[in-house]
């Protein structure tokens, strides 16, 4: 290999290959030249290529050489950005945008479905019984071994706690309205919709998220029927009607804990604790927990569904989606609760 370096420009000639290639890099530190000319070079490997390539300085090939170096760059992988340094503030902030620009989102795909769902109640023949069916059973019925057991555990606690400060007061009696009025107005409701926010809103997003990898929904559209009508309207009505139902049971389930305590722990007979219960709680106390159910069905169950239609096409997005789910699901639950009871203090109830 011959190299000759006149004017910033150097000339290379003969083999120029990995073997010989310290020398051209030697060479080229000692001339810095601002043109490299390999067009005399009667034999070029890809190793070469690569290093010239990279210098950053113009370079004259012959065409043959031209089209190896076009291929080469074609498969040399791109180097990973450097990880942004901009500060906790700016991070902060970008997560803040981030947020409002998914709540946008999530705002119009509200408005989709209350247009879908008008029509949906319009034409009752695309109504699903059968999915309607099976999702009251998986998320309903199937809900209620875990839901009693919580809810029992919930209204002992309660009344385990209270029985010990009001021991000290002699007022006994007056678990049952530390119980009562706390599971039929917060805890039950709560409960119900913290239980379903894990296991139903997780189950939707992870069905639509694997529908929306394997191209399931595409394949739906193709075939001119709404989404929505099978995989959002269906679930949003059997929500409707278990989350009444399992507030009730759960209602149940906590003041009946509560007795049982009571009765070991302050010798309250179930004759005593009834007849008090009639006069703790009244039908405000029951219906301010009941009038939560619709608003915390419907979030729980469009979260679920909107979290799944916004999976990416791959396996990594569906456990992020259904992680995210879970949390905002959650998270809305809690603060629609917040709205009532300022609601609830507003009207008197």
């Amino acid at each position: 290999m011959n190299i000759d370096c006149k004017n910033n420009r150097l000339l290379v000639s003969g083999e120029l290959t990995f073997n010989n290639l310290s020398k051209l890099i030697t060479k080229i530190n000692e001339c810095k030249p601002a043109i490299i000319d390999v067009r005399g070079a009667s034999k070029l490997d890809t190793s070469s290529l690569v290093y010239l390539a990279s210098l950053n300085i113009k370079l004259l090939l012959n065409k043959n050489d031209q089209s190896l170096l076009n291929i080469v760059l074609q498969h040399i992988p791109e180097k990973k950005k450097k990880k942004d340094s901009r500060g906790f503030l700016y991070s902060l902030g970008y997560a803040f945008v981030e947020r409002l620009k998914e709540l946008y989102v999530f705002m119009s795909f509200l408005g989709e479905v209350f247009v879908g769902f008008i029509g949906f109640i319009l034409n009752p023949k695309r109504f699903r019984l059968k999915s309607t069916l099976k999702d009251v059973e998986l998320m309903g019925f199937n809900a209620i071994p875990i839901l009693t057991t919580i809810s029992f555990l919930i209204g002992a606690v309660i009344a385990y706690h209270g029985s010990v400060r009001l021991k000290q007061f002699g007022a006994n009696i007056f678990v049952v309205d530390l119980v009562s009025i706390s599971v039929l107005r917060e805890l039950g409701p709560l409960i119900v919709a913290i239980l379903l926010a894990g296991r139903s809103s997780s189950s939707y997003t992870a069905q639509i998220g694997i529908m929306k990898v394997t191209e399931e929904v595409d394949v739906i559209k193709t075939m001119g029927v709404n989404p929505y009508d099978i995989l959002v309207f269906p679930k949003i009505v059997s929500m409707l009607v278990c989350v009444p139902l399992l507030i009730v049971l759960a209602d149940v389930m906590g003041v009946l804990g509560g007795m049982v305590v009571a009765h070991l722990s302050l010798n309250i007979t179930v004759r005593d604790f009834i007849l008090r219960l009639h006069q703790a709680i009244g039908i405000k106390t029951f219906v301010s927990g009941i009038l939560k159910a619709p608003a915390f069905a419907f979030l729980i169950a469009t979260i679920g569904a909107f979290k799944g239609f916004q999976t990416k096409k791959n396996v990594e997005s569906i456990g992020k989606s259904v992680t995210v789910s879970v949390v905002d699901s959650i998270f809305g639950v809690i603060i629609a609760d917040a709205i009532f009871s300022v609601l609830f203090r507003w009207m008197g109830i």
